[in-house]
């Protein structure tokens, strides 16, 4: 069955297109300690110090898993014309520094970690006494627009005559100071320098509070390895990608413009992973199964990018803390709240409008919770067609406690949710012909999370969850004839993972992963059900009821029991440049559909899933990896029904090959390849005789290919990457069927995304898309019907023509106003720049003797603002 995402893209399409034949016819993130500095050596300061007083030099530094130092770079050099003589004295101490190694799971792990040098010249005279008529002052030096304690920064009164430091809130302090005006000068690493004017009054305390522009961080994000160590794995952090042209400030969306991930019909939310279809790649948050990451149309994700840690996309070879899907994994980690005193945010733009608050509720407990909801059903009416009503809305919400119950125990509950609903109407002359849809689906879950640390490094996660799903509820009205297809179910997952360190050179991780439910199917359609992948017609892939088929009707109740117990054990040899990962993972599938009804069915399958995954580090900065693993996929509950499937189905089942190569050109220039091989079995398809049930195991799928991602993090305000995958996705209906395409295959696709900062508060982004058009079925030819009074088409070979090219082009500017207490942001994010006319599907006039293309989105301004405090 296929997803209602795009309906509502189709109908905007052939608004936006008068000329159309439609008018015609990525566990639990793992337990990560940096390394720390155990040993020190004061950097020689240059002659010019004296003058300059204080200099500063950000430095990156890579430290092996032995704690030595094996790299030294600058991040951010000192300036002024003899700063290079400051950038070498601060590496050459560099180089003779010790640390602890960072563990990740109890284990010493290789690091990069930012260091700032400061140089600093300062005379520190006696502070004036009180007996001499001094007055006390105290305060606090916050950062602008956020109020974040500043701490470290120094407080110097009269060119050094008093001085002080800031502690960890921010906070500073003189016991007498003499009355009258002061210069003040606050110096810091991450304050900068800002001096200011203070005058004091005689026998009168006074408390200030400063609020200075914070300077920009240049970080590296250092991160803790997972269950296993992916060969192939992208993890994106949200300030990297919140201003990525073409997704509205949305961290999630980001996913799309990573390789390996196909372009979907209309800039859709489907996810296309090495040639995979879309319900074969699964959607995490917090190590919990979700079934829609996007809103209709894609325009939105339906987890709020501001309660974002991280998004990790892994398209294939992944390790056995996943499974139960042939394609990719996207894994959503969700960050802890603030505990820096109450921030939130309110934003509102032409698509929806949404706001979130965070804050300490104790000293251990601390919350944030947001939502967001869509003004699409206000809007949308005013650029429709009057022979083409849609009238979309969505919301969806998300709320967080954090719990530090104890040094060695976190305890986190996370309750989220979504909604969608869509009314579609497509008028006709004849009201007997008109259309409508009706949709709506949603989810919503609730979770907990526990982790322990114990002594030695080990790590206990145990997330159980429950969740309530509407994946798939369409109402069809076609004329006088209703067809409707209602899923629904209760989801109750549990995950339970531990990490145990082996020694210097082994570890074992090892976890339960189990999914049930209690579905529900209620449809009345027609006998072979909905459009799936290779069946001819409709439009774009989508398409109503049919009214010349035969209309039947099921209840099906299914409940399905999915438990797989994994482990995976790490070997590293020759100093930790050798790592190999055997991995097992046992899954098994259980089913029982129509209890206590005579259609009464059971089936289960105990499968085996060997994984390896292997990778050496050939030098420091390059590295060669490979992967192979077994995975398997229920198929669909509803493909379940004795009715409109088959409920002596079984699991799908493929082979993932991976090979690549990664090298770290400099700090933050990151370069990776690899090439990928899956072999995919047992495709549900149609059945391929009027004798053979509906839907068999029958199908074959192969796909191969390659991918570069040339990647550049943070640097002097400039980030972006070029992405390219080039690859085949064949299938075969049955074993005796011709290899044909697959419906998504796209042979090249390439992205470049580039942002950059620029001074006065202002962003700027562009973002150039490029991929093969989709295939369709193209008409031979067609005939003209007397009793229907229409022209019917007769289909060429499946998916033997191919849509133009899709290439667009977007932008996004930024401008940032900061104020003490709070921030205002503008935006505006441009979709399609140049308005190119990309094809989304093909479509014919009324007598199949010419072919014209839908076009997608024309030009799409999205101006927006956001306050943040």
């Amino acid at each position: 069955m296929r997803t209602a995402h795009l309906i509502l893209l189709a109908a905007l399409a052939a608004a936006a297109s008068p000329g159309s034949a439609l008018g015609d016819a990525p566990a639990p993130a793992s337990e990560f300690v940096p390394p720390k500095l155990a040993r020190t050596v004061d950097a020689l300061a240059p002659p010019s110090l004296a003058e300059r007083r204080q200099v500063e030099v950000t430095l990156t530094i890579d430290v092996d898993a032995a704690g030595k130092v094996i790299g030294v770079a600058v991040a951010q050099p000192a300036p002024g014309a003899d700063g290079p003589a400051y950038d070498a004295a601060a590496m050459a101490a560099a180089r003779q520094f010790v640390f602890a190694p960072g563990t990740s799971d109890g284990k010493p792990v290789p690091a990069r970690v930012t260091f700032r040098t400061r140089f600093v010249d300062r005379v520190v005279r006696a502070p004036a006494s009180p007996a001499e008529g001094g007055v006390p002052l105290d305060g606090a030096v916050l950062s602008r627009g956020d109020r974040v304690p500043l701490p470290g920064v120094d407080v110097l009164l009269d060119d050094g005559a008093l001085s002080a430091l800031t502690d960890d809130k921010g906070r500073f302090s003189f016991p007498a100071v003499a009355p009258g005006a002061h210069d003040v000068h606050l110096r810091g690493s991450i304050a900068g320098e800002t001096d200011l004017k203070l005058s004091l009054a005689a026998g009168k305390k006074t408390s200030v509070t400063w609020y200075v522009t914070r300077k920009e961080r240049y970080t590296s994000v250092v991160r803790g390895q997972r269950v296993v160590q992916e060969t192939v794995e992208q993890t994106l952090t949200a300030e990297e990608v919140k201003h990525i042209p073409g997704t509205q400030g949305d961290t999630v969306k980001a996913v799309q413009n990573l390789p390996g991930m196909a372009r979907p019909p209309f800039n859709g939310g489907l996810l296309v992973v090495w040639g995979s279809a879309p319900q074969d790649t699964r959607t995490y948050v917090d190590g919990v199964y979700i079934p829609t990451l996007f809103h209709f149309s894609g325009l939105r994700s339906t987890v709020n990018s501001e309660i974002v840690q991280s998004l990790t996309f892994m398209p294939g070879g992944y390790g056995v803390d996943y499974g139960r899907g042939l394609g990719g994994v996207v894994d959503i980690e969700t960050r802890e709240p603030r505990t820096d005193g109450v921030h939130g945010f309110a934003q509102i733009d032409v698509i929806d409008v949404s706001a979130m608050a965070e804050g300490p509720i104790t000293k251990d407990l601390s919350f944030v919770a947001g939502a967001r909801v869509s003004w699409l059903n206000l809007s949308l009416p005013l650029f429709m067609t009057s022979d083409v009503q849609a009238s979309p809305q969505y919301w969806d919400y998300q709320a967080k406690l954090h719990w530090r119950a104890s040094p060695r125990d976190d305890v986190d509950l996370l309750v989220f949710g979504s909604d969608d609903t869509l009314h579609l109407l497509l008028k006709d002359p004849n009201p007997a012909l008109d259309q409508q849809f009706d949709t709506h689906m949603f989810y919503h879950r609730g979770l907990v999370k526990w982790t322990h640390r114990f002594d030695g490094g080990a790590t206990f996660t145990l997330t159980p969850s429950v969740g309530y799903d509407m994946p798939y509820n369409v109402g069809f009205g076609y004329g006088n004839l209703p067809f409707s297809v209602i899923n629904d179910q209760i989801e109750y997952n549990l995950r339970a993972v531990a990490h145990v360190p082996l020694g210097d050179s082994a570890r074992l991780d090892a976890g339960l992963d189990y999914e049930g439910t209690r579905y529900s199917l209620d449809a009345t359609q027609n006998l072979n059900g909905g459009l799936r992948e290779g069946d001819s017609g409709g439009f774009g892939g989508l398409g109503g009821p049919d009214t010349t088929q035969a209309v039947a009707t099921d209840h099906m109740r299914l409940f399905t029991n999915h438990v797989a117990p994994y482990a995976a054990l790490v070997l590293s040899a020759f100093e930790r440049r050798l790592t190999v990962t055997g991995q097992l993972r046992l899954e098994m599938m259980t089913f029982d559909g129509y209890p206590g009804q005579p259609n009464h069915f059971t089936s289960e399958s105990v499968l085996f899933e060997p994984r390896l995954a292997v990778r050496y580090q050939v030098v420091p900065r390059f590295a060669i990896r490979a992967a192979a693993g077994a995975y398997h996929q229920a198929p669909d509950s509803q493909d379940l029904s004795v009715i409109f499937g088959n409920s002596s189905l079984k699991p799908m089942f493929g082979i993932h090959y991976v090979v690549g190569f990664e090298t770290q050109i400099t700090p933050t220039l990151h370069v990776e390849a690899q090439g990928f091989y899956k072999d995919i079995r047992n495709l549900v398809m149609r059945g391929d005789s009027l004798d053979s049930p509906q839907l068999v195991n029958d199908g074959i799928g192969r796909i191969y290919g390659g991918e570069v991602l040339i990647r550049q993090e943070l640097w002097k305000n400039f980030f972006g990457w070029v992405s390219y995958t080039i690859s085949r996705s064949e299938r075969k209906d049955h074993p005796d069927s011709d290899w044909r395409l697959f419906e998504y295959d796209q042979t090249h696709i390439l992205t470049l995304v580039a942002s950059y900062k620029l001074p006065r508060g202002f962003q700027v982004g562009l973002r150039y898309r490029y991929a093969t058009g989709n295939p369709y079925t193209p008409v031979g030819r067609a005939y003209y019907d007397v009793n229907s009074d229409q022209y019917l088409p007769i289909f060429g070979a499946t998916y033997s023509g191919r849509l133009p090219a899709f290439n667009q082009l977007d932008l996004r500017v930024d401008k940032e106003f900061v104020f003490n207490r709070w921030k205002f942001i503008v935006y505006l994010d441009v979709e399609n720049v140049s308005d190119a006319q990309s094809a989304e599907a093909a479509a014919w006039n009324y007598d199949f003797t010419r072919t014209t293309y839908v076009t997608g989105l024309p030009f799409l301004p999205v101006l927006g603002i956001r306050g943040e405090f």
